[in-house]
């Protein structure tokens, strides 16, 4: 049986097992983002200008959040966005075959779902968005 995946943000594991448990024992770390202007020229033809890619690229998780009760599984949301509070952050993957840090910057906050799940089983799926630098 394979080792579990750690998975780290700023610290926090998010794939303990118990608190945090990585959905489907993946993550998109995404590609950088080419963007242009494209303009006719006048003969008719199409050129393409201002070529250039984006600095931050996206990364992104799925994680099954699990609480005793409602103020715990708020509280492990909580410490998720404290993380995303605090700035910078490494984001640390190792799958066993061997481990990878990202530096990420700012991040949007991870909302907790007020659905049924999470106000009478203590458990929330939550996406998780990094911005790491390439």
């Amino acid at each position: 049986m394979a080792a579990p995946t750690t998975v780290t943000y700023g610290g926090l594991n998010l794939n303990d097992g118990t608190t945090y448990t990585l959905i489907g024992e993946s993550v998109d770390f995404g590609e950088r983002a080419k963007t242009w202007d494209e303009y006719r020229a006048w003969d008719g033809t199409v050129g393409q200008y201002n070529v250039s890619e984006a600095n931050l690229i996206e990364i992104s998780l799925r994680i099954l959040v699990k609480g005793t009760d409602n103020a715990t599984l708020t509280n492990a949301i909580a410490a998720i966005n404290a993380k995303i509070d605090a700035g910078a952050q490494n984001f640390v993957w190792n799958d066993g075959g061997g481990s990878v840090t990202y530096a990420c910057v700012h991040s949007p906050r991870v909302r907790l779902p007020r659905n049924r799940e999470a106000q009478s089983a203590f458990w929330a799926i939550v996406d998780l968005i990094l911005y790491r630098t390439p």
